[in-house]
């Protein structure tokens, strides 16, 4: 890469993170974000954070990583916003590293898949502080991880290292303490590596082992809470079926859920994967086997679009044919290998959350990483280098400034709202009121749990929570009252 080329990247991926903190920004506070808002606010040392976690682990949850990082950005909105820029870039590094989609190009557009989630996901990961420090670092970690033992997955020898088994033991225990199903997939995702590369290397690799052993003691220490003792009952605001009739019943009330964000509502994934299936089925031998599959794939596929019959038992078939293709189609072992790993990870982080409830399209976040770095390894494997420059340039550099472009003109408006409810509020204090009312956000289902007067009046009080009583009311009532 000359210097020109490396001047370039440099500068799109400055423009990137520019953009990407600027969205951020604009994110207002919603939901439990009042709750770590007012948390943050009490939080003066690490020894305050300390003792804070110790309590939730002990009664709430165990996801201690996801709650420093939420509790540190509580009430801190540069380093909120600094961290979910970050994390965010990270994240897309470590996709565009795994899928093969290497340098700045790969980067920005990885970023825009990223940000192409289904409305009622991405509403609960990037604009929900909550949520996005929860779900999305430990799939960056994972990811990280993947990246380090890249050679495993391409028939090579692993290079071991001091480093290479700091980092893998560093980034496997952090990983499992955020949330349940992304832990439970961790730990397969290191078990099966460690499997593998003993039965074709007949070897024992170090780095593997402590990877392993670094997820081990993470899920232990994740699931040693004493929060998770009522997990068999009704009484925490988490359950799962006592007996294992309880279990089948919660699955089946789950799997409509879980297959929607999984897949239903997910044409970025399905459209890219089945397309890119079917291109490698036109180079293979179309024995009348693969004629069949292809046939299934691609009317499994129109079925998802079209939605009208039976869209679970639809996801299914395609979902099975679509396994069957990439064992079948992929050009070479790497591809296959890296394919199918990343594409059974994926069903790996959703089938725990068939037996818990309630259950959000959250949830289905790992999964929906996963299955795109299904999709960039194929595409990876088409050789993208190979295309004339100004198209390998322009597509990355168009779709990432698109993705990010809808939504500002989204959230630049809602923005401006917040500012406004955030005045009413301080006059309101400064006026000794004893009531408040707020333009509600209207906002078309990108905001998740978007107006909480309980939740809002830890932070806006005089004296103790409540004493502020905050109310909402549609934006055009708003405007009549004042």
């Amino acid at each position: 890469m000359n210097r020109s080329e490396r001047t370039a990247g440099a500068i799109c991926l400055v423009l990137l993170f520019a953009g990407l903190f600027w969205l951020c920004w604009l994110f207002p506070l919603t939901g439990d974000d009042w709750y770590r808002e007012a948390l943050g606010m009490t939080l003066h040392s690490p020894l305050d954070l300390a003792r804070t976690l110790v309590q939730v682990w002990s009664t709430t949850n165990a996801r201690v990583m996801g709650n420093i990082l939420a509790y540190t950005a509580g009430s801190r909105p540069l380093v909120r916003e600094l961290m979910r820029a970050l994390l965010t870039l990270a994240l897309a590094a470590a996709l565009a590293r795994v899928t093969g989609l290497r340098g700045w190009r790969g980067i920005l557009l990885c970023t825009a898949l990223l940000l192409a989630l289904p409305r009622e996901m991405f509403c609960q990961i990037y604009p929900w502080a909550a949520g996005f420090f929860n779900y999305l670092p430990p799939a960056a970690m994972l990811l990280a991880c993947l990246a380090l033992a890249e050679p495993v997955l391409e028939g090579e020898t692993l290079r071991e290292s001091g480093p290479r088994a700091a980092a893998l033991f560093l980034l496997g225990f952090g990983q499992q303490l955020f949330v349940e199903n992304a832990t439970l997939c961790a730990l397969c995702a290191s078990g099966l590596l460690l499997v593998w590369y003993w039965w074709e290397r007949r070897r024992l690799s170090p780095c593997l082992l402590v990877f392993f052993l670094g997820c081990l003691l993470g899920a232990a220490l994740l699931f040693a809470s004493p929060a998770y003792r009522n997990l068999g009952t009704a009484e925490g605001a988490y359950h799962m079926g006592g007996t294992l009739s309880g279990l089948l019943a919660t699955a089946r009330e789950n799997v409509p859920e879980v297959a929607r964000y999984y897949i239903l509502k997910c044409p970025v994934l399905y459209w890219p994967l089945t397309l890119l299936a079917l291109l490698y089925w036109g180079n293979s031998r179309r024995t009348p086997l693969d004629n069949v599959l292809a046939a299934v794939l691609a009317l499994g596929c129109l079925g998802l679009a079209w939605g009208g019959f039976r869209p679970v038992v639809m996801a299914g078939v395609w979902a099975l044919a679509c396994t069957a293709a990439l064992w079948r189609w992929s050009p070479d072992r790497p591809t296959r290998a890296k394919a199918l790993f990343l594409w059974l990870m994926a069903a790996a982080a959703a089938a725990p959350l068939l037996f818990v409830t309630p259950i959000g399209p959250r949830c289905l976040f790992l999964s929906y990483v996963l299955l795109l770095g299904t999709a960039g390894v194929l595409f990876h494997a088409l050789g993208p280098e190979d295309l004339t420059g100004p198209v390998r340039t322009l597509i990355p550099i168009g779709a990432a400034a698109g993705i990010l472009c809808f939504y500002l003109s989204v959230f630049w408006p809602l923005h401006q709202l917040e500012l406004t409810r955030t005045q009413i509020l301080e006059e309101a204090l400064s006026a000794g009121a004893s009531q408040a009312v707020l333009p509600a956000f209207e906002d078309g289902g990108y905001l998740w749990e978007a107006d909480s007067d309980y939740k809002m009046e830890l932070v806006y009080f005089r004296e103790t929570p409540g004493d502020l009583a905050i109310r909402f009311v549609p934006r055009s009532e708003w405007e009549g009252l004042t």
